[in-house]
């Protein structure tokens, strides 16, 4: 998992450029970040190559940009991030669809969607990365954009990405 610099960590406007709600972002300079450590380990888990960082958003290594990057791009925008002085990429969603279905889903006190239950009409059936604006802290995929990651991962041995049926 990525996180802010000891620097930023308490700076309540580093988080402003980050977005997260699919709306297109940009920033002059790439953001510095740097991998979480567990200071209650002995030793560091080994990075993998797709980190979290931000609900709904993912951090790649140039290994993973370079495999998946033609396919994400058509979703969203891979922006260059500074983690530990290596260029990395903060992916931004900007593929945005009124997909959930409030009334089916478990629904939180509060609002939060513990487990949504999507209109089917919706969703689209050509590969498709996508949020839905009610709940952006989640992205989602249809089959078919899962089964083309899932070929591309494997094919390239990427790691850290997994899929979960919501």
């Amino acid at each position: 998992m990525l996180v802010a610099t000891e620097d930023d960590r308490f700076n309540l406007n580093f988080w402003d450029p980050f977005g997260g709600d699919g709306s297109p972002i940009h920033w002059a300079k790439p953001p510095k970040l740097q991998p979480f450590v567990d200071k209650k380990r002995a030793k560091s888990k080994p990075r993998v190559d797709i980190s979290p960082f931000m609900p709904g958003s993912l951090a790649l290594n140039a290994k993973t940009r370079n495999a998946l990057g033609d396919f994400l791009d058509r979703f969203g925008q891979l922006l260059e991030i500074d983690v530990l002085g290596e260029a990395e990429y903060y992916y931004n969603i900007t593929n945005v669809i009124d997909c959930i279905d409030r009334d089916a889903s478990e629904v939180l006190p509060g609002g939060f969607v513990k487990k949504p239950a999507f209109k089917a009409s919706s969703i689209p059936t050509e590969a498709s990365l996508f949020k839905d604006a009610t709940h952006p802290s989640s992205i989602y995929a249809n089959d078919a954009a899962k089964a083309e990651l899932e070929r591309r991962i494997a094919e390239c041995g990427i790691t850290g990405m997994g899929f979960r049926r919501a």
